[in-house]
């Protein structure tokens, strides 16, 4: 698999990308099982995300705001090793360029 340069994603096309399955285990982590470096535990009520990005392995990070102090947290999903995930997001990522080729 060749990689290519991180991408900024919004919500919208994060939401596009993920299957049925993906969506519950993403929902499921940002709500319980990120670390914040602050508190030194899991941020109990979870995550505001506030930027997302699709990598150049095509692997999903966040980054957020631990919404019980605030502190910024990051996270990886490494979805891109999944041959369906990845060709999804290759996809999305033609999408992308032809949009900012456009403008």
């Amino acid at each position: 698999m060749r990689s290519s340069p991180e991408v900024a994603i919004n919500s919208f096309q994060l939401a596009v990308l993920l299957d049925d399955t993906e969506k519950l285990f993403y929902n499921f982590v940002i709500d319980h099982l990120v670390f914040c470096a602050h508190c030194r535990a899991l941020a109990k009520d979870g995550v505001e995300v506030t930027e997302i990005c699709l990598t150049t392995m095509n692997d999903i990070w966040i980054k957020g705001r631990c919404r019980v102090c605030h502190h910024e947290v990051v996270r990886l999903f490494t979805f891109g090793s999944n041959e369906l995930f990845y060709a999804r997001a290759s996809q999305l990522r033609k999408t992308i360029n032809l949009k900012l080729k456009k403008a």
